[in-house]
């Protein structure tokens, strides 16, 4: 009889853990789908510039943006996340993550990352740099949900400063540019340019636009005129962006190939 109890004993506390295990699984199972979304936090250097960081959680990826006052990206990163239990702690773990300045030109990042967070409805208190000595201090951000907007307006996409280009002669461009909605063309015949670091003024207007949308683009150089917009250029890149209020991104298709293209929404 006695044996039998202790037996009914051990049954029970394995099954209290399991259960216990469950739960937490379940818990941290409805953070994933809570987070779920962009998240934004205002913040300013020791200098005094403001930045935004903004953190977008899709099931178990994610990614993470720093842009500055003016509205280009600083820094990109993105990669997977797992939520776990840490002892009391809720906590979200970074892994397989690539960096860069852009998301077109980005690296592996021999590091993971794991915060620890509580979650209020649209408020996301996160505790960063805590795990471990880095060159960053440690922090405590309060990350607010970015509410999708509804409203379409027109997308502008007012520039595109080239770096540098494989062109070694005056060369041409066309950009080509489409949403779900929309799409259109720049392209200014017998304009001509023969030196990098250039800024070509777009002015492209795409309606119907919103913000969060994916807005893709082609955009071929050739050193003949006619050839700019045909189908076998010299040069092509292609590429995509989020769209935002205002923003911008750098592209490097080649290794001798670096621009950043700005736009903004009216």
């Amino acid at each position: 009889m006695k044996t039998l109890i202790q037996r009914t004993k051990r049954l029970l506390f394995r099954c209290s853990i399991v259960a216990t295990a469950l739960a937490a699984s379940a818990l941290l199972a409805d953070d994933a789908e809570s987070l779920s979304g962009k998240w934004s936090v205002n913040k300013a250097n020791a200098q005094g510039e403001k930045y935004t960081q903004t953190l977008e959680i899709k099931k178990d990826k994610f990614i993470f943006q720093i842009q500055g006052d003016d509205g280009n990206v600083r820094l990109h990163a993105e990669g997977d996340v797992k939520f776990e239990k840490l002892g009391p702690f809720n906590s979200a773990h970074f892994f397989h993550i690539r960096g860069g300045q852009s998301p077109s030109d980005l690296n592996d990042v021999d590091e993971e990352r794991t915060v620890i967070y509580t979650l209020d409805e649209d408020t996301w208190n996160v505790a960063s740099n805590f795990e471990r000595e880095r060159n960053q201090k440690p922090s405590a951000d309060v990350y607010h949900r970015v509410k999708a907007t509804t409203q379409a307006g027109t997308l502008v996409i007012d520039e595109i400063e080239m770096a540098d280009t494989p062109q070694v002669a005056t060369w041409y461009v066309c950009f080509e540019a489409n949403t779900d909605e929309a799409k259109g063309r720049h392209y200014v015949a017998n304009k001509g340019y023969e030196k990098n670091q250039v800024t070509i003024p777009v002015g492209l207007e795409l309606t119907k636009a919103k913000a969060g949308q994916k807005c893709s683009f082609r955009l071929p150089l050739d050193d003949v005129d006619d050839d700019a917009c045909g189908d076998e250029p010299d040069n092509r890149s292609t590429g995509q962006f989020t769209v935002s209020e205002k923003g911008s991104e750098t592209y490097k298709p080649e290794e001798k190939w670096r621009y950043t293209i700005r736009w903004h929404l009216k």
